[in-house]
């Protein structure tokens, strides 16, 4: 017993503040930090790293990644850029989600243009505050004579369109762009639609392009890095009508049958197959109806006689009894000139973003009341567009990564 005390005694002079031989331990530690520079970071867990980091918006990630070695190699893993993905598109307040417009000119030109610009603030900040500023997007082949057009966004990448035949990967908040090689569409009679989406099944990025008339479809395959034919499109696509993105699948808005009937027809992008989607029962007096993506769900704007609105989603794609009704949207009574149009998103108390004519309309049912998001534009200008896109590190230049 007095053995014991003794021993612990000595281990307490040993560890103890005063000891020597910690002092020693000390100082024969510190001339080599600083020979180094700098105190060593205090270690952490590489999984709590993860976590934080993970956690974090893009832009603060860039910076982060000068910190060291091992964290511009884990910013850049193909791992951490999904989880971080995934956590941002499960984010319900919408804090690292922004919207696109296209502001086109009304003003008579040679060749109208069109400029395209992100808004300063998130879509969350939009939902609270209606001053909105915006900050005009950079990407190459851009010229303000031209008619530019957004396709859509997926995972934070933006496929835009210029003149038809050109067409960029952007990630507008990496600010890295990608033109992709020439679709090779002739130039002839007809129009040309896009669509752009995420085939899962292969984990790849996908741009589809229809060639109407006579429907040539040829599908553009990021990690493949060209265009190959597919089945030809079994109908005629609206001009101007982007292939919606939903669950692997691109939809458009299509003429159908003798009278022209509106109908959905969807591409499934693993099997590049084409099937007709259910719609459910509008009831009647639906005199124009809009396709659309609402927070990530397929969507339908129905007008009726200018005297309201309907939005329909798709709570389970391909199911038709998942159709839901969201909201219905009453006409200002004063100005029935305009037509609503596709809605942007949902905010979390269910107040709805939406293209209202050439402006964006904030509505909320509960109180139906209207307000207007002030966009900084000019008088001979209006926004013909707006996309809800991601803050991603997805790079479409990052190509042939390991899945």
């Amino acid at each position: 017993e007095l053995h014991s005390t003794s021993s612990n005694e000595q281990s307490q002079k040993r560890n103890s503040p005063e000891s020597p031989r910690h002092e020693s331990h000390v100082s024969a530690q510190s001339p080599e930090r600083s020979r180094n520079g700098s105190f060593p970071p205090p270690l952490f867990p590489q999984e709590i790293i993860f976590e934080i980091l993970s956690n974090l918006p893009v832009k603060s990630l860039l910076r982060f990644r000068c910190v060291s070695k091992s964290w511009k190699s884990l910013i850049a893993d193909n791992f951490f850029i999904k989880k971080h993905l995934k956590r941002t598109q499960n984010d319900p307040e919408f804090s690292k989600k922004r919207v696109l417009i296209n502001i086109a000119d009304i003003a008579p030109r040679t060749q109208p243009g069109s400029t395209i610009k992100s808004c300063s603030l998130t879509l969350k900040s939009i939902f609270e505050d209606p001053n909105v500023n915006t900050t005009e997007i950079e990407y190459p082949s851009k010229n303000e004579s031209h008619s530019d057009w957004i396709v859509g966004s997926c995972n934070g990448l933006v496929c835009i369109t210029i003149r038809e035949n050109t067409v960029l990967l952007l990630n507008p908040t990496l600010r890295v762009s990608k033109r992709l090689p020439d679709i090779g569409f002739k130039k002839r009679r007809g129009y040309t639609v896009c669509g752009f989406g995420f085939d899962a099944s292969v984990d790849d990025y996908k741009v589809v392009g229809v060639f109407c008339y006579p429907g040539i479809v040829k599908v553009y395959s990021l990690r493949a890095n060209c265009w190959r034919r597919i089945q030809d499109f079994p109908f005629e696509v609206f001009s101007n009508e982007a292939g919606k993105h939903v669950d692997g699948t691109l939809n458009w808005a299509v003429f159908s049958g003798q009278d022209g009937d509106f109908s959905i027809v969807s591409l499934d992008l693993a099997q590049e197959t084409y099937k007709e989607v259910t719609q459910p029962c509008y009831g009647d007096g639906v005199d124009e109806r809009t396709l659309g993506v609402l927070d990530g769900y397929l969507c339908v704007l129905c007008s009726y006689r200018k005297l309201y609105a309907e939005v329909w989603v798709m709570k389970e794609y391909g199911k038709r009894e998942s159709w839901t009704k969201l909201v219905s949207i009453p006409y200002l009574p004063y100005e029935r000139s305009e037509m609503f149009l596709t809605p942007v998103s949902v905010s979390k108390s269910g107040e709805i973003l939406l293209r209202y004519g050439v402006n964006i309309l904030l509505y909320n049912p509960k109180k139906n009341m209207f307000r207007i998001p002030m966009f900084p534009y000019d008088v001979i200008s209006y926004i013909s567009q707006a996309e809800v896109y991601e803050e991603s590190l997805v790079s479409p230049t990052a190509v042939n990564q390991p899945r």
